[in-house]
């Protein structure tokens, strides 16, 4: 019968460490603490361009932070694209995508070509299952 308590609140305990080391996840501060802000579902996603300013025809990249408001599990994946819906095109680069720590993410390589509106598209991955976020963007 102590065996049965002692491991009912060791599973207690890792249970709600867990839970409270993702949930904390969600306090963003430093330098992304001013980045662009997108909710949906259980993640908040934070983003910064670099450089701050995007300009047309010029590579950029983003420092991508998400993170769960439920204690949800961090996503594993994540891919990003940005589109034209006004003139029925996306980007002619593919941006490379490095996962560099627990709900942390660099995307390289993108380049928008054109003044505008643009969406900026944000596939957020765990396991099988994919919520999209998405903003605008203007281009001048």
């Amino acid at each position: 019968m102590q065996l049965q308590s002692l491991l009912l609140a060791c599973a207690f305990f890792a249970f709600s460490s867990v839970q409270s080391a993702t949930a904390s996840e969600c306090d963003i501060t430093g330098s992304l603490h001013k980045g662009r802000q997108i909710e949906k579902g259980p993640y908040r996603l934070v983003f910064q361009t670099e450089p701050k300013n995007v300009a047309v025809g010029k590579f950029f990249s983003l420092t991508i932070s998400v993170c769960t408001t439920d204690g949800s599990p961090l996503p594993d994946g994540i891919k990003v694209d940005a589109t034209m819906p006004m003139h029925g095109h996306g980007m002619y680069y593919r941006p490379t995508i490095k996962h560099s720590a627990p709900g942390s993410f660099q995307a390289k390589g993108l380049m928008m070509d054109m003044t505008g509106s643009w969406v900026l598209r944000f596939d957020v991955r765990q396991g099988d299952k994919t919520i999209r976020m998405q903003t605008k963007l203007m281009l001048k």
